[in-house]
């Protein structure tokens, strides 16, 4: 199903590709430079539609498995070679249901078009900055002994296409300036294998919180993306990447909790696998992790998915406070608008609903393509507040 899915949304992009080559052929190549000049043009991105249909295919299928980096930016650059057209084709064609031979919608064409080219260079930078996203979180159970408690959450690094150890080194040191008491990591450390984690493992570790780093696996870390050669080499794979993190001093919990002590008081931190959709398999337990779910005690969940929140937090237990992550915003946030918010309502930032809440995490990491439009990497400081 899921190869399926992928050969369609290839065959998808390919079509819009060749369309728009055939109608900027008819509206400017062939104008200008006659058969000969249009002759040359689709030649060239027949060659290139060709490569890319045939590299879609193979990776769809599961070949060039130790590729995906490269294979990410094969994509951007079909971003970059055809978004423009489909820009300039969408606006341009106005001309033709108004007048044959009008051409302002054409010069609007050309605007937009250079536009996202400027947009979608912008966008590789944009994946190399970080936001710190400074929210409250209030609640009557919270005990006074935690009143301005600080907890640094992030999520998402997907480190096999995050390319850089700067970057990471960057976004280690602006969290521990940040004096947490805590850390929160919900999910996603890699892309497909717990190999991936080796060269950021001494950049991981410098992470520093009074009451310790906590995390969870997200859809990507169990590594359900790889044809493994047996089941034993998948789960390897997995129990390497669960003895990593508590190597690098973080404390995985895997349908687990956990309790933060201070001045007589305590809060409770829970974690849960990932709680996955369809084609994901269901590995999170939220009664597993914590069977008491509707105690006085204050209680802090760390989950991937936000649809967990609706699905089962909400209607199930009195969870104050669960922090996701998952979306990534798509990659794509313009005026605080995303639209991933078609399939997740709560895609990015503060939810509640009476005194639970749910904080989204953007992300730090890329997947697909090494682009964030807007979408700005994340680090939230989420302080406690007790009223």
């Amino acid at each position: 199903m899921q190869v399926l899915f992928h050969l369609t949304g290839i065959v998808i992009l390919l079509l819009c590709a060749i369309l728009c080559n055939l109608y900027v052929v008819h509206r400017i190549i062939k104008p200008r430079y006659g058969k000969r000049g249009a002759t040359i043009y689709m030649s060239i991105h027949a060659i290139a539609i060709a490569s890319l249909s045939v590299i879609g295919c193979i990776a769809s299928l599961g070949g060039l498995e130790d590729s995906i980096p490269t294979l990410v930016w094969v994509m951007y650059g079909f971003m970059v070679l055809y978004i423009p057209k489909l820009c300039y084709t969408l606006i341009s064609i106005f001309d033709y249901i108004k007048r044959p031979r009008g051409c302002l919608a054409g010069y609007i064409g050309v605007a937009v078009a250079i536009l996202s080219v400027i947009l979608l260079i912008g966008s590789t930078i944009n994946r190399y900055r970080t936001n710190v996203n400074e929210v409250e979180v209030e609640s009557k159970r919270l005990p006074k002994s935690f009143d301005g408690y600080r907890i640094v959450h992030f999520s998402d690094l997907h480190l096999e296409t995050l390319y850089s150890r700067p970057f990471a080194q960057r976004v280690v040191d602006r969290i521990n300036e940040l004096k947490p008491d805590m850390i929160v990591y919900s999910g996603d450390m890699v892309n497909r294998k717990s190999t991936e984690l080796d060269k950021y493992i001494d950049i991981l570790s410098q992470l520093k919180a009074r009451d310790g780093v906590y995390s969870v696996l997200g859809n990507h870390d169990y590594g359900d993306f790889v044809k493994w050669p047996s089941r034993e080499a998948h789960q390897a794979n997995l129990d390497r990447l669960c003895q990593l993190q508590a190597d690098m001093g973080w404390t995985l919990l895997n349908n687990a909790s956990s309790h933060i002590y201070y001045n007589g008081d305590s809060i409770a931190i829970i974690g849960v696998e990932n709680w996955g959709e369809p084609p994901f398999q269901q590995y999170g337990n939220l009664e597993e992790a914590y069977p008491d779910l509707h105690s006085d005690t204050y209680k802090l969940l760390i989950s991937h998915n936000p649809r967990h929140w609706r699905a089962e937090v909400l209607p199930n237990s009195n969870i104050d406070l669960m922090m996701a992550g998952h979306t990534h915003a798509l990659q794509i946030e313009i005026c605080g608008y995303s639209p991933i918010e078609a399939h997740y309502p709560e895609w990015g930032g503060l939810y509640n609903e009476g005194e639970q809440y749910l904080y989204v995490n953007i992300g730090i990491g890329c997947t697909m393509t090494p682009t964030r439009l807007g979408a700005t990497p994340e680090i939230t400081l989420i302080t406690l507040k007790s009223n």
